[in-house]
């Protein structure tokens, strides 16, 4: 099960235990109907990880394909200067 609560991803796991992340950047792809989040362990932020959710209850793996577009989104957030103004 997945739960976001203010800027943290918390994963309940079979087992009841839970695991928190945190986000560094997420957006929405319409055409894939799905939501792309960056994730980072707060105690490692240097470990950043892709994750899609098309329900808004599962993290799923990302395909080759959405990982090269999720990296392009990822690039624009972190250079477009328009962005970088409003963070």
């Amino acid at each position: 099960m997945l739960e976001i609560l203010d800027n943290t991803v918390v994963i309940t796991k079979d087992d009841g235990s839970e695991d928190l992340w945190k986000i560094y950047f997420y957006y929405h792809n319409p055409d894939r109907n799905k939501d792309f989040f960056f994730l980072f362990k707060e105690e490692d932020p240097d470990s950043l990880i892709v994750m899609s959710s098309s329900d808004h209850e599962t993290l799923e793996d990302v395909s080759e394909e959405e990982l090269k577009e999720a990296e392009e989104m990822l690039n624009t957030y972190e250079e477009d200067p328009d962005i970088q103004a409003i963070k």
